[in-house]
């Protein structure tokens, strides 16, 4: 038995009997926090057993009171933190169950939480976009095409660190749409000016683009190579420094050297 089906044994009592004073004491003193990793295993198996607890109104409004819970209450690293962070990702658990009416109120706890000044709540919104998407893209990618347009910068981190999860890439639909999206993204960075460039937001979306771009190109070669030429082509700084990042992931140099080479060629003439 691994620690997450260990961690999972433990949560269900406490949970199925709203034991929840318990339960939070558990999440605290078993956070790993302050230090740089919360307890992964221990928050993903959270989200499982909430995921069983469709029908439990006083569950999902315990996950929607601890989701909300302010910087002011759970400061950045430190235990009371990962409550939040692991409500976010039970209620991404949630989504597939609850009525059209909640997930709209989910998402747009989401959106708010996407610009949340903790690092360690934004993640929470990616992983649990990707729980959502592993049970089924659409919905993911319905919600994304109505953000898009008007997304702040740290709101397109949250969506490209949400679909640079290799679990929901095996269909080239998929990867397509990660392309397009990533697409639309870049557009909106190139020549931004100076004052932006300085935005610590602009610089946390540009490192999510530096790796994520890889992710896709890996589960569609053809298609994601000829995106990296385009973009290798562009004289921008930034959008130079987002695509030689890429080029430099294992995920690429160990199968795909030749590919990377020519975008390299392009992109240091």
């Amino acid at each position: 038995m691994g620690k997450r089906e260990e961690y999972i044994v433990k949560l269900k009592p406490l949970i199925s009997g709203s034991s929840y004073e318990e339960l939070e004491e558990m999440l605290i003193s078993n956070s790993n926090l302050p230090g740089p990793r919360g307890n992964l295993e221990l928050a993903y198996a959270f989200g499982d057993c909430f995921e069983a607890e469709q029908d439990n109104d006083d569950a999902l409004n315990l996950l929607w009171k601890w989701s909300i819970i302010s910087e002011g209450a759970t400061p950045s690293d430190t235990p009371k933190e990962f409550i939040p962070f692991c409500a976010i990702q039970a209620l991404a658990a949630l989504f597939k169950s609850v009525d059209s009416k909640k997930k709209s109120e989910i998402v747009q706890l989401f959106k708010a939480a996407a610009s949340d000044p903790r690092w360690r709540i934004r993640e929470a919104i990616a992983i649990g976009f990707q729980r959502i998407a592993e049970k089924d893209f659409g919905e993911v990618k319905e919600i994304f095409d109505k953000w898009i347009d008007q997304a702040t910068l740290l709101e397109k981190r949250a969506m490209i660190a949400a679909l640079a999860h290799p679990p929901v890439l095996n269909a080239k639909g998929n990867v397509q749409f990660c392309l397009q999206l990533t697409e639309r993204i870049l557009d909106d960075l190139i020549y931004p000016g100076k004052e932006l460039r300085k935005r610590e937001e602009f610089r946390v979306l540009r490192q999510g683009l530096e790796y994520a771009i890889s992710v896709f190109v890996s589960k569609l070669p053809d298609q994601g190579f000829e995106f990296m030429k385009k973009w290798a082509m562009e004289d921008d700084p930034d959008i130079k420094k987002i695509i030689k990042s890429n080029l430099g992931k294992s995920r690429l140099t160990k199968t795909y050297g030749e590919q990377v080479n020519e975008v390299m060629t392009i992109l240091t003439r």
